[in-house]
């Protein structure tokens, strides 16, 4: 749910419910020779945090600047890494330079958990701790309303981390929580369509390439705007944020 209270100032609400999900659990054998056994289980009516984020948006001719403060509320299970356990911030600060067709983008932030970074994404892990996070990359608009977005980007983490449902390798056992420094580090590439079908549905998709934590993140989503943006111009970045924030569609690792 978002809510603009003038052309400067917005604030959205978000949360997931997960109907069902896989999860994978390892159970140590009596023999300390023998390999833990792998055991599938499904979770139902899951809940993730809940994020608010509230924003101020100013325009000075072809340069857009967003401040986002964000935080989450601890409502969901930080053991099986939908959660942080606590309440987490962040602060960001997003320039946008509008050339014609095309935009260069620069988004520089802190906060203490990661997963107030990057909501395109979904990990499999949740860090808690003081990190800081760039953004860089561009936008492009082939016509229309239609954009295409690639940025690079980078989550520094300072100090202790605790990770909440760490990726391990497969022969490892599955720990519920790692504690740290320099955990959670991650860089890589986020690309992203939007293609508006209606003045209110657009298709979106995502793909996200992590190097450090070496997977892929494919998602597809539909987004429903009650009121229309008939006669509307692009869509700023944070505008695309907020309809993401939204989307029904999960993504898929690989």
């Amino acid at each position: 749910m978002s809510c603009t209270f003038s052309r400067h100032y917005s604030a959205d609400v978000s949360f997931t419910i997960y109907p069902s999900r896989n999860l994978v659990n390892s159970v140590l054998s009596t023999d300390p020779s023998s390999p833990p056994t792998q055991q599938l289980l499904l979770a139902t009516g899951e809940l993730s945090d809940t994020f608010i984020g509230l924003h101020g948006t100013f325009n000075a001719h072809h340069l857009h600047n967003t401040a986002t403060v964000s935080f989450t509320l601890p409502t969901g299970d930080n053991a099986e890494g939908l959660g942080a356990g606590k309440v987490t911030f962040d602060f960001s600060d997003y320039l946008e330079h509008s050339m014609r067709k095309t935009s260069l983008l620069i988004d520089v932030g802190a906060g203490n958990s990661s997963g107030l970074f990057n909501r395109i994404v979904t990990n499999d892990y949740i860090s808690v701790g003081t990190l800081a996070h760039f953004q860089e990359g561009v936008v492009f608009w082939p016509f229309r309303l239609n954009s295409i977005q690639s940025v690079v980007y980078e989550e520094l983490p300072i100090g202790n981390q605790t990770i909440y449902n760490y990726p391990l390798l497969p022969d490892q056992l599955v720990l519920k929580a790692v504690s740290g420094s320099g955990l959670g580090y991650d860089v890589g590439v986020t690309t992203s369509v939007d293609i508006p079908l209606t003045a209110h549905l657009t298709l979106s998709g995502q793909y996200n390439r992590s190097f450090e934590q070496n997977f892929d993140t494919v998602s597809v989503g539909l987004t429903y705007v009650l009121r229309g943006r008939a006669g509307a111009k692009r869509l700023s970045m944070i505008d695309r944020a907020l309809r993401e924030a939204e989307r029904a569609g999960q993504p898929a690792h690989y």
